[in-house]
């Protein structure tokens, strides 16, 4: 923001007061009045000067006050100006910050974007009909995999099943082991009971007697109980079994329904599989025609034109055919030149070369191929038959015989060394025709004309760039496209900027030339100084003998017409394969769900059935010991009775009876420890065959896990066909994402950089609000000195103005009573007086200037005189140094006073009596003498000078 500075001077005004008084000792006489006059009148315009000196201080101070209180003003307005431009920063730097994070945000979006982009090309670049058919087969190859880890698993499970088993049978030989154990202890039990009872038999003791026939009705109702018990759970054990035998049936029926479903699936599958096929070879099938549709397009995008401007066709011929005309005249003739110069910027704006990307492999300009010759020339010739169709003039052909013309000419060119660019040669600007005569005597091929671009600076120097602004890069290697676009740029200056060359150049390209032959090819070529040649020489049968085909914007845009009707037939195909395929997979996708429902149920009715077997082998289980508890207690019952009936027998008896039972009770522990070191081998297989079912186990879940890794590696593989067959859409979408998000950060950056600007912006107000204030500040801080200055100044005008009208007071009574005392003195020494109401001296002539008011005359003076006055006057100079001068009058014994001004202060005029007169001035030790009008005049002089010096404050200077 661009500030103006404001100055403001302040003048400041010396004031200088002066005031003098001058006293003098001599007689007083009647000039002097004029001198008193002229003290009167500087004293009055020192006075004034004084007052204006007082007036222009007052004015600077009131000036410098109204600059304090503008420049204050001016300071708060520059704060709040500051104030709120700061704010206006602070609130858009936080504008700008969320901008910069929605801009890192949207590039972060753009991004991924591109990310994705890159791998949905990378996708379709590799989604061919071998790769899709790869994918299919990886998919086959992982589900014949799976299909392996579902039988490793089968084959695992039915290895736990079988280690489970043999630990179910190592559990139940421990079980039965231990049953044996336990039950041979009870018999151990049983048989110490025996030689118990047997030896209290033999004692005949009624106690035992009575425990023996306790013992027998306890075995009775024990044996009552267990067959109850057992018949109890008899039931169960049918329960169970009929339960086994539903659920094997329901297991069965869903094993056919997955086997079916699998079938199923697998038809599918097959479906799945053909249709991807076909839609991968449908999608190859788009991409190349897409692919054919956008080469074209890019072609037309990039593909140069010339365009002449409404009007210039029949400018160019009139100016051509007007140097035919016998009037020929050069004004008419300028005229036309002006009239084909008009169109120049216009056709500069409209004809814009355009850039190929596909035409920027690098070329050596020192040794170009005759196929890279020949793409120039077919360039050249194009440009050409633009112009010359919007003409009506005949067209030119390209051929190898045009292009091995003007490349001779170049190489006779650099043989004769010649360089038309060269400003210092005397072949600067010219054409070569020993070269071009050469080439036709060496070919056998006649040329028409030759046009030519000095461009050897182009290559050569970091200074000059074509038409439009575009700077080639110096040296030798150079792109198709950049020789393509220095050739394009020679062109549009030939046809529409060559007055210099009076349109010769124009009139060679347009075919307007006269000597145009009817067939012309055109060749173009780079000599050695890196000048253009664009030689046209006659078509003759060796000039058209394998002639290019030229490209043609109207050929291009046909064949754009066709590969897009390709395009549609394949893409109406691509549709009907696209939606044949999405029923195939999503019939298979059914399946598969079917399927899985299968293998659910079969899991299901697995583990149902698994459980009933569970039940009825749990029930078997008890049911065998209940029945082992039955045949115990059925044992222990005979036993206690053959107890009890051992009672009643004889004491032999009884006697072998306690031998016997001693001898069981020993068979017993036996047996004891055999069923104990059974048990022990029994436990020790279980844990055998615990360990070995544990591995089962983990070779089960590693299968599990490796039909996990399987399932999601076919999951990708899946997902990768997908993304192959279904290529061009996920590209189309990747682009539009990335299209989505370019756009998305390009208005971000726009609204980052529009709110950025404006910070800049306000940066610099804020920045030049805050130099505003430093600069308010200091024209404050200079208006308050300037007041400051300027009171000061009035100040001490005022005190110079007191004392000046305190001197000028003290002077104008001095003066007055001076021109008093004069008049007087006048009066009396020529006798003034009164006459016929006239002043007259002694002798009776009329004073001049003396006038009569009442019974007084009047000096010129002013002063007034009495007739034939006795005067004496008489000044006192009280105890403050002030003077009080009083004047007494008699005239015809009739005492008068007047009274005079006095300075500061003026004193009051006391009336004296003449007795009162003369003791005063006894008492003064004055007596009345000749001449005591001098005196006073001196002594009033005197009075006044010190009172004056008092004034200006001079001093006794003291040593």
């Amino acid at each position: 923001m661009n500030s103006k500075k404001k100055i403001v001077t302040l003048a400041g005004v010396s004031l200088v007061a002066t005031a003098g008084v001058v006293a003098s000792t001599n007689e007083v006489k009647a000039d002097t009045t004029s001198d008193n006059a002229q003290a009167a009148a500087t004293s009055q315009t020192a006075d004034q000067q004084a007052q204006a000196k007082v007036d222009q201080a007052q004015s600077n101070v009131n000036s410098a006050s109204q600059a304090t209180s503008a420049a204050q003003s001016q300071l708060d307005s520059a704060n709040a100006t500051n104030s709120a431009a700061q704010a206006d920063v602070n609130s858009q730097q936080a504008i700008v910050n969320d901008a910069q994070a929605k801009v890192d945000a949207a590039t972060s979006s753009v991004s991924t974007a591109q990310d994705a982009e890159t791998k949905a090309q990378q996708n379709a670049d590799q989604a061919t009909s071998a790769n899709i058919q790869k994918a299919q087969d990886a998919i086959a190859n992982q589900e014949a995999q799976i299909s392996k880890d579902t039988d490793a698993i089968n084959d695992a499970n039915k290895a736990v099943s079988d280690a489970q088993s043999t630990v179910d049978a190592a559990q139940k030989k421990v079980n039965d082991a231990t049953t044996v154990r336990d039950n041979q202890q009870k018999n151990v039990d049983a048989a110490n009971d025996a030689v118990k009872n047997a030896q209290a038999i033999l004692d005949n003791s009624d106690q035992a007697k009575k425990q023996a026939q306790d013992a027998l009705n306890q075995a009775n109702q024990k044996v009552a109980d267990a067959t109850t018990a057992v018949n109890n759970k008899q039931t169960d054990v049918n329960n169970a079994a009929e339960a086994k035998k539903n659920a094997d049936e329901a297991l069965k029926n869903a094993n056919d329904t997955q086997t079916s479903a699998q079938k199923d699936k697998d038809a599918k599958q097959a479906v799945a599989d053909e249709t991807s096929a076909a839609l991968a070879n449908a999608n190859a099938a788009v991409k190349d025609a897409q692919a054919k549709v956008d080469t074209i397009n890019d072609k037309l995008a990039s593909f140069n034109t010339i365009t002449l401007p409404a009007g210039y066709k029949d400018d160019l011929i009139a100016y051509y055919n007007y140097f035919g005309n016998s009037n020929y005249n050069q004004d008419e003739a300028n005229n036309l030149v002006q009239d084909l110069l008009k169109y120049s910027d216009q056709a500069m704006s409209q004809n814009k070369f355009k850039d190929n990307l596909s035409d920027d492999r690098v070329v050596d300009i020192d040794n170009l191929n005759s196929t890279d010759r020949a793409e120039l020339s077919q360039f050249v010739a194009s440009l050409i038959n633009q112009v010359r169709t919007q003409m009506g003039t005949n067209l030119v052909i390209s051929s190898p015989a045009a292009d091995d013309y003007a490349e001779q000419v170049s190489q006779n060119y650099n043989k004769d060394n010649w360089n038309s660019a060269d400003w210092n040669s005397a072949d600067n600007g010219k054409h070569d025709l020993s070269a071009l005569n050469n080439a036709t005597d060496q070919l056998n091929i006649s040329w028409n004309g030759e046009n030519m671009g000095l461009d050897q600076s182009i290559f050569t120097t970091d200074y000059t760039v074509l038409t439009d602004g575009t700077k080639l890069p110096t040296g030798n290697k150079q792109t198709i496209n950049d020789l393509k676009h220095l050739i394009y740029d020679d062109f549009i200056s030939m046809m529409f900027d060559d007055a210099n060359s009076a349109w010769v150049h124009t009139t060679n390209f347009a075919g307007i030339d006269n000597f145009a032959a009817e067939k012309q090819a055109v060749g173009f070529s780079l000599d050695k100084f890196y000048n253009t040649h664009y030689d046209l020489v006659e078509a003759n049968q060796k000039v058209e003998e394998n002639s290019y085909t030229l490209p043609s914007i109207n050929a291009l845009t046909q064949k754009l017409a066709d590969a897009k009707d390709d395009l549609s037939i394949k893409q109406t195909d691509q549709a009907s394969k696209q939606k044949a395929n999405d029923d195939a997979q999503n019939a298979l996708s059914s399946a598969n769900q079917v399927l899985v429902a299968a293998q659910n149920d079969v899991k299901d009715k697995t583990a149902t059935a698994q459980n009933a077997n569970d039940n009825l082998t749990a029930a078997q289980k008890a049911l065998a010991a209940l029945q082992n508890q039955l045949s115990t207690d059925q044992s222990n019952q005979k036993q206690a009775k053959t107890t009890f009936d051992s009672f009643d027998a004889d004491l032999a008896t009884k006697q072998a009876n306690l031998q016997k039972a001693t001898d069981s009770l020993k068979a017993e522990q036996g047996r004891l420890a055999i069923a104990q070191a059974d048990l022990d081998n029994a436990n020790k297989a279980l844990s055998n065959a615990n360990n070995n079912l544990a591995q089962k186990k983990q070779v089960v879940e590693n299968n599990k896990e490796a039909l996990k890794a399987d399932n999601d590696k076919l999951v990708q593989l899946q997902n990768n066909l997908s993304d192959l067959q279904n290529a061009p859409k996920l590209l189309a979408t990747a682009k539009e994402q990335v299209a989505t998000a370019q756009k998305a950060l390009a208005d971000a950056q726009e609204a980052y950089n529009v709110a950025n600007d404006k910070l800049t912006s306000l940066k610099q107000t804020a920045a030049g609000t805050a130099t505003n204030v430093s600069k308010a500040q200091q024209a404050l801080a200079e208006a308050k000195n300037n007041e400051a200055t300027a009171k000061e100044a009035l100040n001490q005008a005022q005190q110079e103005l007191v004392k000046l009208q305190q001197k000028e007071a003290l002077a104008k009574q001095v003066a007055e009573e001076q021109a008093k005392l004069a008049a007087e003195k006048e009066a009396k020494d020529n006798g003034y007086h009164i006459e016929n109401n006239q002043v007259v001296d002694a002798k009776g002539n009329s004073v001049n200037g003396w006038t009569v008011k009442g019974n007084q005359i009047v000096s010129p003076t002013n002063a007034t005189v009495d007739s034939a006055v006795s005067e004496t006057t008489n000044v006192n100079v009280d105890s403050k140094g002030q003077v009080q001068p009083q004047t007494s009058v008699t005239t015809n014994g009739v005492k008068t006073v007047a009274a005079t001004e006095s300075a500061n202060p003026v004193s009051t005029t006391t009336v004296q009596t003449r007795e009162q007169y003369k003791q005063q001035l006894k008492s003064n030790n004055q007596l009345p003498q000749t001449g005591n009008n001098d005196s006073a005049v001196l002594s009033l002089a005197g009075v006044a000078l010190a009172a004056m010096l008092s004034l200006l404050g001079i001093k006794k200077r003291e040593y």
